[in-house]
């Protein structure tokens, strides 16, 4: 075949390869469109809010402090649990993750990050605190004493699962951080969440709540589109 023939026949190709529909990738591919997963988390009976009297540091902490186990708003939403979406990795991993000790409560309450991410922990508080983390296996991760503010210590979250922060100073101080493989987020004041950059399929979505049982259920996200997903939790 001459070279004129060679051409002809390579400008052919190229005419039938850009006229020919593009085949989707399963589980995702170039030009594919993401969707996101939005909902609220909500109580059939939410509890009064309760106090917790203040036996040591007063000058610091106050005389009482409200126990934030359960945060619910007026209408039932509710705050700190975690949602996750199973088999969707997370994207760029956190670079500011912290644990903070701050008008003696942990700060923030609950938070859920990447399987090995390295936490900063810190105080505010002219107090002794301890963050004193334990696995769900009740093993002790870490036990770090932080007797002025300023100091900053880092350690790393590698084992998936809920981690439970207490002060060996403050017996009310609780925080947790949900260590996760898959993409997750926390309910905010009023149980909202949103999931964003969620692959086009069916995830089963769950949720986590340091007091009330759990809950999960499946859904379809689409291209471009926001799956909607309520949860109410007993």
């Amino acid at each position: 075949m001459g070279a004129g023939a060679v051409a002809v026949a390579a400008a052919l190709v190229a005419s039938v390869l850009a006229a020919s529909p593009a085949v989707p990738v399963a589980g995702g591919g170039a030009g594919q469109t993401d969707g996101s997963i939005a909902g609220r988390v909500m109580l059939t009976d939410p509890p009064e809010p309760r106090m917790v009297a203040v036996t040591t540091d007063q000058a610091v902490c106050g005389t009482e402090v409200e126990d934030q186990a359960v945060v619910v708003d007026a209408s039932g939403g509710l705050a700190n649990a975690v949602v996750l979406v199973a088999g969707v990795p997370w994207g760029e991993r956190p670079s500011d993750a912290s644990i903070d000790n701050a008008g003696c409560y942990f700060v923030p309450r609950v938070q859920v990050l990447p399987t090995r991410t390295v936490v900063t922990i810190r105080s505010q508080d002219d107090t002794l605190h301890s963050t004193h983390a334990y696995d769900d296996r009740q093993r002790t991760l870490f036990n770090i004493a932080i007797p002025f503010p300023g100091l900053e210590v880092q350690r790393p979250f590698r084992r998936p699962g809920p981690v439970r922060i207490e002060c060996d100073s403050h017996g009310w101080m609780r925080g947790w951080v949900y260590v996760s493989d898959d993409l997750g987020t926390v309910t905010g004041s009023d149980g909202t969440f949103e999931l964003t950059g969620i692959p086009p399929g069916t995830y089963q979505l769950s949720v986590w709540h340091e007091r009330y049982e759990g809950a999960a259920r499946q859904v379809t996200v689409t291209a471009g589109g926001t799956a909607e997903a309520d949860f109410t939790l007993q």
